[in-house]
């Protein structure tokens, strides 16, 4: 038998109805079925064998009836219990499916970050670890990855250098007042007008660096500006273009200077090819002197001059 609420309904629907229970509260005067018993059943006013067994007859096929239906209700619940746990386990694996696929897309991802951005491990340390034996440790290993990845997020820089800090105090009829605050990519927008690159280059981000400091002379010294573009190829443009700033008119802009975010190494060697320099300009005025890819360079005057 199958079970099913149409089912449990009409069973219930039966016994509230049923003329039989009707019947026996009839024959022994009573209201409700909590009043019968087996002291007024046996009564002889009450009722007689003949309707008695009638009456057991047909409460012996309700309750044959009710208990197939309990039985069935049984197995239709073990059934649903079977098929929510199924449910639960297929959404489960689905879950395990999902969250495997994102981390084979996530670790797909990383690795084609890290090989576009810094190729792979064996150059990075040919690049910056030549020294290093076969049983360098892991945190040399570390260093020299972390070297490298510094380097190309310094590749999107320039550093300006020279431009006049604009958020001074001022006086006005006596009064002393305070300068509208400085707009740094306003300032490195101007720059970039004024080398001429069309299509101008988006910054990223543009501050100065460190604190402001004053020297012995009582006059504001202007702190470099960072200035990040989208590639490190609109970076190096920007640079090869920064001579034409000499050639302006306005004396705030020739003397400004753009070079690149060196590392603090960088910066040192830089600044010993700049004295290095200086030097040579001071001892040969006959060449032309300037620096390149890390080396100072020196062309005879009449020559270029020639060419």
């Amino acid at each position: 038998m199958d079970f099913s609420m149409e089912t449990a309904l009409n069973m219930e629907k039966e016994l509230n109805t049923i003329v039989l229970v009707k019947q026996i509260l009839k024959s022994c005067r009573v209201q409700n079925v909590e009043e019968v018993n087996q002291a007024l059943l046996a009564k002889p006013n009450i009722c007689n064998k003949d309707t008695l067994a009638s009456y057991v007859d047909k409460l012996l096929k309700l309750s044959t009836c009710n208990l197939a239906n309990c039985q069935a209700a049984a197995v239709k619940i073990d059934q649903l219990k079977s098929e929510r746990i199924e449910i639960q386990q297929t959404v489960i694996d689905l879950q395990n499916r999902q969250l495997q696929q994102f981390q084979e897309t996530v670790e797909a991802s990383v690795k084609d970050s890290v090989k576009t951005e810094i190729t792979t491990w064996s150059e990075i340390v040919q690049k910056n670890v030549k020294s290093a034996s076969a049983t360098q440790s892991v945190k040399s290993v570390q260093k020299a990855v972390r070297s490298a990845v510094e380097d190309n997020v310094r590749s999107n820089n320039f550093i300006i250098y020279g431009c006049k800090e604009e958020d001074e105090t001022y006086e006005y009829e006596g009064e002393e007042y305070d300068a509208v605050p400085e707009n740094v990519t306003d300032t490195a927008k101007q720059l970039l007008n004024e080398i001429d690159i069309n299509p101008r280059p988006q910054i990223v981000a543009a501050s100065r660096l460190g604190t402001q400091k004053v020297d012995s002379a009582s006059a504001s010294k202007a702190r470099p500006i960072k200035v990040t573009l989208a590639s490190p190829e609109v970076v190096k443009l920007v640079l090869s273009k920064s001579s034409k700033l000499k050639e302006k008119s306005s004396a705030h802009w020739k003397c400004v200077y753009l070079a690149p975010d060196r590392s603090k190494e960088e910066r040192a060697a830089h600044s010993k090819l700049v004295t290095e320099l200086k030097q040579k300009i001071s001892e040969d005025s006959c060449k032309y002197h300037y620096i390149r890819d890390g080396r100072i360079i020196s062309v005879d005057k009449a020559l270029s001059t020639t060419a």
